[in-house]
């Protein structure tokens, strides 16, 4: 999934370039003072969109003796189109609808650690019909949404040879929100995050009872056409309402210093087998995210922006479960401090920054096992586990020296191994995975209004 959604952002920054070479010839960066443009955001879109998508699902079963229910992780593919309507009711204020229809490809699979029972869970065709509201800056939207969601879930269940599958369109509903912002004339590019709770199921698979609880996690990029002219930049007219006009939006320089907050949802991904019992473990989570970052971005040119970030912050995952008719065997996961030291790498349109960003990361892990042949005792191994990052985002500027980012972060801690010393076995955590969906807000220092760098339309 990390690869697709890095792809997904070169792939917008590309069409943004070949769209703006489309339309209009090269001309020189221009040299201008700050502005605070407005945008009109009123009429009809419609657009595409690629990511990717991680399933938070639980299963559990009437013919468990003891225990408590397994976890299913997954990530896949997600990509569609999209449509909208916006209505522009003053100034600064955005509301809309907007469906979208795709495919999800998630599929994950395996049989549970020490039992005979299949698990699968299964994602095909997903859409949602969904309200938005939003603060526009003018060549930027920053939005909340939420709706109803529909998706095709596929579970499968039942002990080796007997495996029945249960396959619906079930309905749900789904929330989230991202940041729009204006490209050339009328094309917009988005990040977009979306929960999507798809409800729970139950079903047969001969004597047995499966019950399952679905839910997944939806990080989108996305380019939209407007119809009807366009974005438009101007000033107020009757009402304070924008008027008709060409585009024309300016920015000060990116390059400088900047610190900043944020906050979001960070989502465990986790994986555990060997020991003496054959089939694995899943294990995931989520949880509230949030720190402080800083950082330092050159202005290459005109259109290009390249930087290096830092972030330090709370990562607040802690779960744990019992495995199927397995006891007194327990598994966990637990999180807190976390950070990562980044490289960042974008495309400029003026007032805001499309970006990719790879780099390394920290994450202080405690893993947690206990052994169905031991004493009942819960063991831990604790470390500040390095590894790597990889994602990227929209930052767009709010006013003077601020600006708001939405930012995925896919980051892989590694793994490592708990030993119950009274059984003896040694379970080893082999993928301490995480997503992080952040949405953030910097100061930049310096004079932004120095030497700015214009983006005409």
């Amino acid at each position: 999934m990390k690869a697709l959604l890095i792809a997904g952002m070169a792939a917008t920054a590309l069409c943004v370039a070949h769209a703006r070479a489309a339309d209009i010839p090269a001309k020189a960066p221009v040299r201008t003072q700050v502005v605070a443009p407005l945008g009109d955001w009123t009429g009809f879109y419609a657009g595409i969109y690629a990511g990717g998508g991680v399933n938070q699902s639980s299963a559990t079963s009437d013919d468990v003796v003891i225990g408590t229910s397994v976890d299913i992780n997954g990530t896949g593919h997600t990509g569609g189109v999209q449509a909208g309507y916006n209505w522009q009711v003053s100034r600064h204020w955005v509301i809309g609808v907007e469906g979208d229809i795709g495919w999800l490809g998630i599929d994950r699979s395996f049989t549970d650690w020490g039992d005979p029972f299949f698990f699968n869970v299964k994602t095909g065709a997903y859409g949602t019909l969904r309200g938005r509201a939003g603060y526009s800056t003018g060549p930027s939207l920053l939005y909340a949404t939420a709706g109803a969601a529909f998706i095709n879930v596929k579970d499968r269940f039942g002990p080796t040879g007997t495996v029945v599958t249960h396959s619906k369109t079930v309905n749900g509903w789904t929330a989230g929100g991202g940041i729009e912002t204006m490209l050339a004339r009328n094309w917009s590019a988005k990040v977009e995050y979306l929960y999507i709770d798809a409800g729970d199921r139950s079903f047969a698979s001969g004597t047995d009872i499966a019950y399952f609880d679905n839910r997944f996690h939806v990080i989108k990029v996305g380019l939209n056409y407007q119809f009807g002219g366009g974005p438009a930049i101007a000033g107020p007219g009757a009402a304070g309402l924008p008027v008709k006009a060409p585009v024309a939006a300016s920015h000060g320089s990116w390059t400088g210093f900047y610190t900043g907050l944020n906050a979001g949802i960070g989502i465990a991904h986790s994986k555990g087998d060997e020991g003496c019992c054959t089939g694995s473990v899943d294990i995931n989570d989520s949880g509230f995210t949030g720190g402080v970052q800083a950082g330092y971005n050159v202005q290459l040119g005109p259109r290009w922006v390249a930087g290096i970030e830092g972030d330090i912050g709370w990562l607040g995952i802690s779960h744990s479960l019992w495995p199927l008719n397995e006891s007194p065997s327990r598994f966990g996961i637990k999180t807190d401090a976390y950070g990562t030291l980044r490289g960042r790498f974008g495309y400029s349109t003026g007032p805001s920054l499309l970006y990719a960003t790879v780099g390394a990361a920290i994450v202080r892990v405690e893993n947690i096992f206990g052994s169905p042949g031991g004493t009942g005792a819960v063991f831990t191994n604790s470390k500040t586990a390095t590894g790597w990052t990889a994602g990227g985002g929209i930052e767009t500027v709010l006013a003077a020296n601020w600006s708001a980012k939405t930012e995925y972060l896919y980051i892989d801690a590694g793994g490592q191994t708990v030993t119950d010393p009274t059984d003896p076995m040694t379970l080893r955590f082999e993928k301490n995975r995480f997503h992080v969906v952040k949405f953030g807000l910097n100061y930049k220092f310096g004079d932004i209004g120095k030497a700015p760098i214009a983006a005409k339309y």
